[in-house]
C-alpha cells in the first residue's frame, strides 16, 4: 500500500491513470493478490483510488489543490472546450516534433501508427491512437507538452469519454483517421513542420466535427 501511495504522491501515478491488472501489479510489488486487494480497498476508502465496474481501478488525487490540477480541470470541461484546446496545442506540437524527432522517436511514432492501422477493435484502436499522439509529443522533447498529452490520454480512458467515442466512431471513420494519421507521420518523417501542423489540424478538425455531431 505504501508503495502505491508513494507513487501517487510522487506523481509517477497520475490522476485519472488506470492501475495495471491485479495479477500484474501483485507480481510487480511482490505481494499476494489477496494482500494487494486489501491494500487497494484501503486506498479506495481513503479516497486515493476509485474503482469503476467493468473499467478498472483509477488514481484519484486528493488534497486541497486537487481541483486545480490539469487532468481534473480537463475532466470538468465540455467536449467542445477540450477539442478547442487540442486544436490550439497539438498542430504546433506536431510541427515541433517534425523538427526535433530523433531516429528512435520516429521508430516509436511509426510503431504506434502500425499498431493503430492493424487494430481489430475500437478499444484497441483508441489505445494506439492515444499512444501515437503521445509518441509525437515525446518527440517534442518538452516535458510540459508531454504532461499535457498524458493528461489528455487520461481523459480518453474515462468511461464517459469512451462511450462518446463509441457512439461517434464507425469503421469507415477509423479508415479516415488512419489516412490522416499516416499523412501526419509522413510529414514528421520528412521533417516538414508545416505539413505536420496542417495534417494534425485536419485530423483534429475531423475528430471535433464528428464528436459534435453526436452530442
Amino acid at each position: 500500500m505504501n508503495d502505491i501511495l508513494h507513487r501517487i504522491r510522487a506523481g509517477s501515478l497520475m490522476e485519472g491513470q488506470q492501475l495495471p491488472p491485479e495479477r500484474l501489479l501483485a507480481a510487480e510489488l511482490g505481494v499476494a493478490r489477496n494482500t494487494l486487494r486489501r491494500a487497494l480497498s484501503h486506498l479506495e476508502q481513503e479516497g486515493h483510488l476509485v474503482r469503476r465496474v467493468g473499467a478498472g481501478t483509477f488514481v484519484r488525487v486528493t488534497g486541497k489543490h486537487n481541483g486545480g490540477t490539469l487532468p481534473s480541470r480537463m475532466r470538468g470541461a465540455s467536449p467542445a472546450e477540450l477539442m478547442e484546446v487540442r486544436l490550439i496545442m497539438e498542430p504546433q506540437a506536431a510541427a515541433v516534433a517534425a523538427s526535433r524527432a530523433s531516429a528512435d522517436d520516429l521508430k516509436a511514432i511509426e510503431s504506434a501508427l502500425t499498431s493503430s492501422l492493424t487494430a481489430s477493435s475500437l478499444g484497441e484502436f483508441e489505445h494506439w491512437d492515444g499512444q501515437l499522439h503521445l509518441m509525437v509529443f515525446r518527440a517534442t522533447r518538452n516535458s510540459l507538452l508531454i504532461d499535457y498529452c498524458q493528461a489528455i490520454n487520461s481523459i480518453r480512458n474515462e468511461p464517459e469519454w469512451y462511450a462518446l467515442k463509441k457512439r461517434s466512431v464507425t469503421e469507415e471513420l477509423c479508415r479516415v483517421y488512419d489516412r490522416q494519421h499516416s499523412a501526419m507521420v509522413n510529414a514528421i518523417r520528412d521533417r516538414d513542420p508545416d505539413r505536420a501542423r496542417q495534417a494534425m489540424a485536419q485530423h483534429l478538425g475531423t475528430v471535433r466535427d464528428n464528436l459534435m455531431g453526436v452530442l
